[in-house]
């Protein structure tokens, strides 16, 4: 079977999330057309695999009896961190790495430099769980919980 999450699902979920920010309105199937250049068809396909999804991507989608899917709802948190609109644990466990990467590259002292290569070599590889545990909390008390 064909992987489709890069090349038809997440194109037409990005492309949700964008229009819906253009225009703080429902979504339609050939506006997703337009902005992916991707067919009718591949469309329909990527709504239906989408939809399936749990936690949802959309609150709503409307389909005809058919099966044909007319209208698409807002964006969850859900869709809004897969295309990276919204951060995950994840990636702030890796921008933390990145930053201290950078910060020991631009660190003069040699026990400074040693000591955020260091961490950073940690954080990126046996302490990636502690990392993304650092990631989640950051993103609870923003949330304010």
């Amino acid at each position: 079977m064909d992987q489709t999450w890069t090349v038809r699902d997440l194109p037409v979920l990005r492309a949700i999330v964008e229009l819906y920010e253009e225009t703080g309105q429902i979504v339609s199937p050939n506006q997703i057309e337009a902005k992916t250049g991707l067919a009718a068809e591949v469309v329909q396909s990527a709504l239906r695999a989408l939809d399936s999804e749990q936690p949802p991507y959309v609150t709503k989608m409307q389909r005809y009896a058919s099966g044909h899917v007319v209208m698409i709802g807002a964006p969850t948190g859900h869709a809004r961190r897969a295309v990276g609109a919204w951060p995950t644990a994840e990636t702030i466990a890796d921008r933390l790495v990145s930053a201290l990467d950078e910060a020991a590259d631009r660190e003069p002292d040699p026990e400074r430099k040693g000591w955020l290569s260091k961490t950073a070599a940690y954080l990126g590889s046996a302490g990636r769980d502690l990392a993304v545990e650092i990631g989640a909390t950051a993103i609870n008390r923003q949330m304010g919980m």
